[in-house]
């Protein structure tokens, strides 16, 4: 992604599926645990973790599980993530996390949709690359989503597709979050065909680009409608987020928070 991104002119904002933040109840128990200065953002202690101390491996028994070895997978029966969860008051959900019903960053399996393992890896590469000097900044703890890093072009950002489908899809803004079966083919198309026949598309006078690979793809459906869904917002003169889904020191936020409530009971295609 940043080898695309440095070949492209201007400011780029790359949208990352994956969780960037954590919760507040994981924080204040990292800070307890903190032998250093306490760091003043996640980007500060993301920066700190040392790859070869055992952070990112996977740990089975809760009473194994601790800030230091954060990352869980689930064991069969009941209790299983709440053994895990129960750690921290908020059930190591980020509030914003917690009103999408996205699962818990750091559960890396044993429960469906766990976003754990992506995470996972991202962080292992974005480490080692934060003690560096760098060419890209991560939102919302350094830079802005509209405006960028005044220092560096490129920012990276957390997305989660749940919120692109309605931004898109929704006659106004600011909507509901809008719930696609993206693995139907069926739905992957209809939403195209929305997409390509909504009014926002048709009075911006938006150039749509070849639909097949994102009928055909759950990825490129993704992509495709996240791009959309900020482009929209570009359009339409709103903010990308709003500010109270903002927390630039811990949780982070997603790009389109707002623009879609993810407050809001959620609606089908």
């Amino acid at each position: 992604m940043l080898a695309l991104a440095r070949t492209l002119p201007g400011k780029v904002l790359i949208g990352v599926d994956v969780g960037m933040g954590v919760s507040r109840g994981f924080w204040r128990l990292m800070l307890e645990n903190c032998d250093s200065p306490p760091p003043e953002n996640f980007v500060q202690w993301l920066n700190r973790i040392d790859p070869d101390s055992g952070f990112f491996e996977t740990v089975a028994s809760p009473d194994h599980w601790s800030p230091r070895r954060p990352w869980f997978a689930v064991g069969k029966g009941p209790g299983g993530l709440t053994s895990f969860t129960g750690k921290t008051s908020d059930n190591l959900h980020r509030r914003l996390a917690a009103a999408t019903t996205a699962k818990p960053i750091f559960a890396v399996s044993g429960i469906p949709g766990s976003v754990g393992s992506g995470t996972r890896e991202i962080w292992r590469e974005l480490a080692p690359m934060l003690k560096e000097a760098r060419d890209f900044a991560v939102w919302p703890f350094e830079g802005d989503a509209r405006c960028g890093h005044p220092q560096h072009n490129i920012l990276l950002a957390e997305t989660y597709p749940g919120l692109a489908y309605g931004a898109v899809l929704a006659e106004d803004l600011p909507t509901a979050r809008l719930v696609i079966a993206k693995r139907n083919n069926a739905q992957r198309i209809e939403a195209c065909k929305r997409f390509a026949a909504a009014n926002w598309v048709r009075d911006g006078r938006v150039k749509l680009p070849d639909l097949a690979p994102a009928q055909a793809s759950e990825d490129d459906f993704d992509a495709l409608f996240t791009a959309a869904a900020v482009l929209r917002c570009a359009v339409e003169g709103l903010p990308i987020v709003f500010p109270r889904w903002i927390d630039n020191r811990v949780e982070g936020s997603m790009l389109l928070a707002g623009p879609v409530d993810p407050a809001c009971k959620a609606i089908r295609l």
